[in-house]
This record gives C-alpha cells, sequence and structure tokens, in this order.
C-alpha cells in the first residue's frame, strides 16, 4: 500500500487501553491522538529521551522502559528494537508504545505501580517485559488506522487534482516516490465532460481501485478504461488510464470539497 505519511507517535496498547478503561474511538482517529492525560504526556517521552530527560525503570533491565507520570496516574514506555517490528512496517511507524498503566499508589511500597509491574515481569532472577509489547491486535489496529489515512490522503489529493485540471483545462500531476497521479478534465466537440485518471508505477489494480473510488459522485461500474471509444483517450508507455463522463453536479462537488480541504489545512 502507498502510504502518503507516516503516524509517528507513542501508542497505547491493548493492555493499556484496558488498564485506563479507555474506549477504542474509531479508525479515523489513531490511539496516540486520544485525548487521555497518560496518552497525552507519553508523547514527550521520545524528546525527553533524546535529550536526556526521560526517566529509565531500572528493575525492567530486559530492555529500556520509561516512566510516564501524571498527577494520579503512571505508566510505562519503551521503544521496540527493529527486531521486534513487523516488516511490513516503515521503522518510524510502531516504534513507541506504552505497554501498562494504572493508577499511582504512594501509601505503601507493595502498592506502588512501578514494584507491581516488576513483580508481573518477574520470575525468579529472571525479568522478561515481553507480556508489555504489543500483540497482534494492536499491529492490526495500527495497519487499519495507515489504510483509513491512506484513503484519507488519497482522496484530497484526487480531489484537488481534478479541481486544479477543471479549472486550469491542463493535466495536473501530484508525484510521490515513484509513482505519479494525473488527472484531467476534456471537454468533446459535442460540449461533453470526461475526466481521466490516470497513474504511473502502481501494478496493484486494487490501490488503483481505491483511486477511483475516491471521487465523490461516481461509481464504479461509471468508469472506463482506455483507450475507450467515447473518451479516445491513449494512455503513454507506463501509464493506466480510467475515465468516466464528467457531469456538471460532480464537478461542483469537487470544488467545494477542494475549498473546503484548503480552507481546513
Amino acid at each position: 500500500m502507498i502510504m502518503t505519511q507516516v503516524t509517528i507517535g507513542v501508542r497505547p496498547t491493548k493492555r493499556c487501553l484496558a488498564d485506563l478503561s479507555l474506549s477504542l474511538p474509531d479508525l479515523g482517529l489513531p490511539l496516540n491522538e486520544m485525548d487521555d492525560s497518560i496518552v497525552v504526556t507519553a508523547q514527550s517521552i521520545p524528546a525527553l529521551r533524546n535529550a536526556g530527560g526521560a526517566q529509565r525503570i531500572l528493575s525492567l533491565n530486559d530492555r529500556v522502559w520509561f516512566k510516564v507520570k501524571t498527577r494520579d496516574r503512571r505508566a510505562v514506555v519503551t521503544r521496540l528494537q527493529d527486531d521486534d517490528l513487523p516488516h511490513e512496517l516503515p521503522s518510524e511507524v510502531g516504534g513507541w508504545w506504552i505497554g501498562a498503566a494504572g493508577h499511582r499508589q504512594a501509601d505503601s511500597p507493595q502498592r506502588d505501580f512501578y514494584e507491581s509491574i516488576r513483580r508481573e515481569c518477574t520470575d525468579g532472577k529472571t525479568v522478561s517485559t515481553t507480556r508489555l509489547l504489543p500483540v497482534e491486535w494492536d499491529w492490526k489496529r495500527l495497519s487499519a488506522e495507515q489504510a483509513v489515512a491512506w484513503r484519507r490522503e488519497m482522496k484530497r489529493l484526487v480531489v484537488h487534482l481534478i479541481a486544479i485540471s477543471l479549472t486550469s483545462g491542463k493535466l495536473a500531476v501530484a508525484e510521490f516516490r515513484n509513482h505519479r497521479i494525473k488527472a484531467l478534465v476534456r471537454v468533446d466537440d459535442a460540449h461533453e465532460a470526461y475526466l481521466a485518471i490516470i497513474a504511473e508505477g502502481i501494478a496493484d489494480p486494487k490501490i488503483f481501485a481505491l483511486l477511483l473510488d475516491c471521487v465523490p459522485g461516481v461509481t464504479k461500474d461509471d468508469w472506463q478504461p482506455e483507450p475507450s471509444e467515447p473518451a479516445a483517450m491513449e494512455p503513454a508507455p507506463g501509464e493506466i488510464v480510467w475515465s468516466t463522463l464528467f457531469p456538471s453536479e460532480v464537478a461542483s462537488t469537487i470544488l467545494e470539497l477542494d475549498s473546503a480541504h484548503r480552507t481546513r489545512s
């Protein structure tokens, strides 16, 4: 899948969400952006670590864990090593995690959160914090968030390209990595408008289908591959081109959406 952005943040694990009794948000909200004091405070740990200001938990010595403290709650945060990360994810994604959380207990060492975590992860003289690391559910959730974010960003990009071509009468092009996405609005001699979505370097038909689905008001049955008799567009080498009739009401919707996106940006 093509990623247009990378989510970098300190994510709560499924275990941490349960510890904090947090409800799961929809996929449009990355877990590291949840409005919870522990999650919000944890976002500062990577910068603190880089500046030498993060407080380590020395009793959890099988890997590096840092303390997260709010007024009444505590948590543990770690940065995964490359070997702990799924191979399909860039190393910048899913590196930092909140493994567990709990309430502050200052009146008794036996009830102290960090002491309870140490006991949980200690078997004899061996310390293992593997149970605090993300599990399969966490990686599936992250991948689903990435897919939703990709679709959202692709829709903004496709709508913007169409709006540029619609207002300029020229081909609009966006480039990223080894890929190009193009949009062209053209009017034939009979004054019928056509829209073409053109891609280079995208071999997966599922990805291209998602690009076409980003155009509001156009169904999958409205698209046709080029060259076709109505639009008569000839793809260049390496290009995949699909076209559709482009009614005025769809054009108006495109311009409104693009204006709204640019206003929010």
